[in-house]
């Protein structure tokens, strides 16, 4: 299985639309913890590869503004997919934004968007 760090423009308009349905979020702190177990998987993964990606913060500016909940559904699940490398990995986190987009997700509707 291969990896990759999502980009801050992924990241960001993931914490920034759950920030907008949760307005005491802070997505700046969400999209820097997301993005730090991402960074952190795909450094465990590839390991033997060099010198690890250093941990940054996201940058919140690029975020999409206009994507519907199953492509945030579709979002969460690609970061989670790729942060899965750790040993013993959960992340709380991206569960509990994962589920508050796909509530709003009606008829099973599925988005053909991965990454961005």
């Amino acid at each position: 299985m291969s990896a990759f760090i999502c980009s801050d423009r992924h990241i960001a308009s993931i914490a920034i639309h759950y920030a907008k349905l949760i307005p005491a979020e802070d997505p700046q702190k969400i999209a820097d913890r997301l993005k730090a177990i991402n960074i952190l998987s795909v450094n465990y993964r590839y390991a033997h590869h060099g010198s690890p990606e250093p941990v940054t913060p996201c940058n919140l500016h690029d975020f999409a503004p206009d994507l519907a909940p199953p492509d945030l559904v579709a979002l969460c699940n690609c970061l989670d997919y790729q942060s899965c490398e750790l040993p013993d990995y959960a992340n709380p986190l991206l569960e509990a934004i994962t589920a508050q987009f796909a509530a709003n997700v009606r008829h099973g509707i599925k988005s053909p968007v991965w990454s961005i």
